[in-house]
């Protein structure tokens, strides 16, 4: 049975459709039975019209595409069974592999692709790692609020004006030592504010000076574009500058406090995020199993659609392959010195750094094609399938009255 289903999945029949059109003789008893028969292997809504008139198909397009084309060959194919007058072995063994098409058209099938499955675990796994999720990043910049939350009063040193506060030069720190001080975070928040004022402002001189210079007429278009984004980042730095300079110890706490409690938030949505995606992608293995198990018509329907999307599937196979295959040709070269004493060194020619980065490219190019397509079908399919192989209005219906029966 097995291999029949493969067979009929494949659109296998051992007779040529036209045989039983050209079987029909004018005369022969068995002729109207033949003709019956002929149109039930015309059914299928790939067969056109003009085909039909022709006499001519194939045995691809025999299968019918829904649940009506199903009963519609099964009440021709008993039809010819009836109109048969004398014994006829041939037609017997058609009429055999016909009531298979129809059985085989009326179950479900199951569709899931293993190796889309394995693309999709491993997605899961990567995606954490390429969307940036790291709990100890949470954990760090938890740990920033509570240093903040433990500081203790000290003078801090304060700038009337930005000039003064770029004439002191004032320096910051490493980010990871920002919060553990009052000082720390005021100085480094001024610094950033003082650099950020400074830039803009050479930004904005180039600029103008750019627009009158004749030789730089070619680039007045995005000169015009730049400039008003650098007089926004200026005033920006001028804003934030005025809101900082009078603060005494618990206002810098508190905007300390409040800066710090923001990034965990922003980390902590992040993270939520991807947890949430590698979820969807777990959760949906089994939704894609199950929702690519439609019926035999509705595989004989989107044949083509899944023709096409074998040849995606089979394309990322191949240049996952060919990358992997390039990865592979590609060696270490040692120079190998022999020595006076008969002693032999080996050392790196001065390339392996290049070709150890190229090798890790070429793997992880090979994975993220197999694991993006994998992805993208298996989401495709799974939509997809939900809607065209299931009855949800029959579903609720029936989910309504096992309630209402309680």
């Amino acid at each position: 049975m097995k291999k029949l289903k493969n067979n009929l999945e494949g659109g296998f029949l051992s007779f040529d459709p036209e045989e039983l059109k050209n079987a029909t003789q004018e005369g022969h008893p068995n002729d109207e039975a033949y003709e019956l028969l002929w149109e039930a292997t015309c059914v299928s809504s790939h067969v056109n019209d003009v085909d039909k008139a022709a006499g001519t198909t194939n045995e691809d397009n025999v299968y019918p595409t829904s649940a009506e084309e199903v009963d519609r060959m099964e009440e021709l194919v008993n039809k010819a069974s009836q109109a048969l007058k004398e014994p006829d072995s041939a037609f017997s063994q058609r009429v055999h592999e016909l009531r298979d098409i129809i059985e085989w058209s009326r179950k479900r099938h199951w569709q899931f692709n293993w190796r889309i499955i394995v693309g999709a675990i491993i997605s899961a796994f990567l995606l954490p790692m390429f969307l940036g999720a790291d709990q100890n990043h949470v954990r760090e910049l938890q740990n920033n609020v509570a240093k903040v939350n433990k500081w203790e009063p000290v003078e801090l040193v304060h700038f009337d004006t930005m000039e003064e506060l770029i004439a002191s030069n004032i320096k910051g720190c490493d980010t990871k030592y920002k919060y553990d001080s009052p000082t720390n975070w005021y100085n480094s928040s001024l610094s950033f504010i003082a650099w950020h004022y400074t830039e803009s402002t050479k930004d904005i001189a180039q600029c103008e000076a750019q627009l009158k210079d004749p030789e730089m007429e070619w680039r007045y278009e995005s000169i015009k574009e730049h400039l008003p984004n650098a007089k926004k980042r200026k005033e920006e730095a001028v804003e934030r500058f005025e809101k900082l300079k009078d603060l005494d110890y618990e206002g810098v706490k508190k905007a300390a406090l409040e800066e710090a409690e923001a990034y965990v938030a922003g980390a902590e949505f992040a993270d939520a995020f991807v947890n949430f995606i590698v979820i969807c992608f777990v959760l949906m293995i089994p939704l894609y199993v199950l929702a690519t198990r439609p019926y035999g018509y509705m595989v004989s329907r989107h044949r083509r659609e899944a023709k096409y999307m074998g040849k995606l599937e089979k394309f990322a196979l191949w240049l996952s392959g060919g990358m992997l295959a390039a990865e592979a040709g590609i060696g270490f070269v040692d120079i190998v010195k022999k020595w006076s004493d008969g002693s032999t060194t080996r050392e790196d020619d001065g390339t392996g750094a290049v070709r150890l980065a190229i090798k890790v490219g070429l793997i992880a190019g090979a994975v993220i094609v197999y694991c993006t397509v994998s992805s993208l079908l298996m989401i495709y399919a799974t939509i997809t399938g939900l809607i065209r192989n299931y009855d949800w209005k029959e579903i609720k219906n029936k989910l309504t009255k096992a309630k209402s029966a309680e």
